[in-house]
């Protein structure tokens, strides 16, 4: 019996030997696996360190360009604010300027308007004593063709009334009071 109690003995030991080895198989493949799943972490840890850093290198440089653009959109928005007041302030100038010159024009205007008013009027008078006088030697031309021997008791009489006559006729004052050489007749 002792020798079957060893066979038994040896069949437990081999059959715990076997489940052993199973179980070390087992354990070792599961532990194989473990380390290559943990690699396969690793290796994911470090890429997604790596996105971490190019992303927040990226984000440092998007946050120094939008502080850039906002100093840059400050600066833009005073400037434009500047030139929009000296703009307004030109605008308000040129148009004081302008009302300032329409008043000076206007006023130019009503006085050249008077000046041509009393220079037309003048006009007229000295048309119309141009016209009498005209009209005088007309007469005098007429009555001295047809009593030339009359007239020439008329000068001698009145012999200042000839020459003022003359001079009247042939040179008319002008509003400068200048007499020039009158052509009309």
């Amino acid at each position: 019996m002792a020798a079957e109690e060893v066979l038994q003995a040896v069949d437990h030991y081999k059959t715990e030997i076997e489940r052993l080895t199973k179980e070390l198989t087992e354990t070792t493949r599961e532990k194989i696996q473990a380390a290559e799943y943990g690699l396969v972490v690793l290796e994911e840890k470090l890429t997604l360190k790596q996105q971490y850093d190019e992303l927040e290198a990226d984000y440092d440089c998007l946050k120094q360009e939008l502080e850039q653009l906002r100093e840059a959109f400050g600066q833009s928005f005073s400037i434009h604010r500047k030139v929009a007041e000296d703009g307004e302030t030109r605008e308000e100038t040129l148009l004081q300027e302008s009302a300032s010159k329409e008043a000076y024009y206007l006023g130019k205007i009503l006085e050249m308007q008077n000046e041509l008013k009393q220079s037309r009027a003048v006009v007229t008078k000295v048309q119309a004593e141009n016209e009498r006088l005209t009209a005088i030697v007309h007469d005098l031309k007429e009555s001295n063709f047809h009593t030339s021997s009359s007239s020439s008791l008329y000068s001698k009489r009145h012999p200042h009334l000839n020459k003022n006559i003359c001079r009247l006729v042939l040179f008319p004052v002008d509003e400068s009071g200048t007499g020039t050489l009158n052509t009309h007749f």
